[in-house]
């Protein structure tokens, strides 16, 4: 977190930091990725094998607020899924990217 973040931040009353920090967990990518794994009755050990990875980097993906794209899709694909990424713009235009099984571009809107 910036400096100005966190000094805005301590301004706030208690119960909105606490909401805050709430929806900021339900975003975090890396416990997206733990559920998806979950659900598909993998362990992290299991991912880690088919993704040529630690089992100690599986769990650190899993913790963490920020993630490579391409360790998104590297650890999808050790559970058989995929990744698809939609890039929107001001003017209501997306573009989609999906990373599975080849790297291709589709315009929409």
């Amino acid at each position: 977190m910036s400096a100005e973040w966190e000094t805005l931040r301590a301004e706030l009353p208690e119960d909105v930091r606490a909401r805050l920090d709430a929806k900021r967990n339900e975003r975090r990518l890396g416990k997206k990725l733990a559920e998806v794994r979950k659900a598909m009755a993998f362990t992290q050990q299991e991912v880690a094998g088919r993704a040529a990875m630690t089992q100690n980097t599986v769990s650190k993906i899993e913790n963490s607020d920020d993630v490579l794209i391409s360790t998104v899709v590297r650890y999808m694909h050790s559970i058989g899924g995929g990744v698809e990424l939609i890039l929107k713009t001001p003017d209501g235009k997306s573009t989609r990217v999906d990373f599975d099984p080849e790297i291709y571009i589709k315009q929409t809107g």
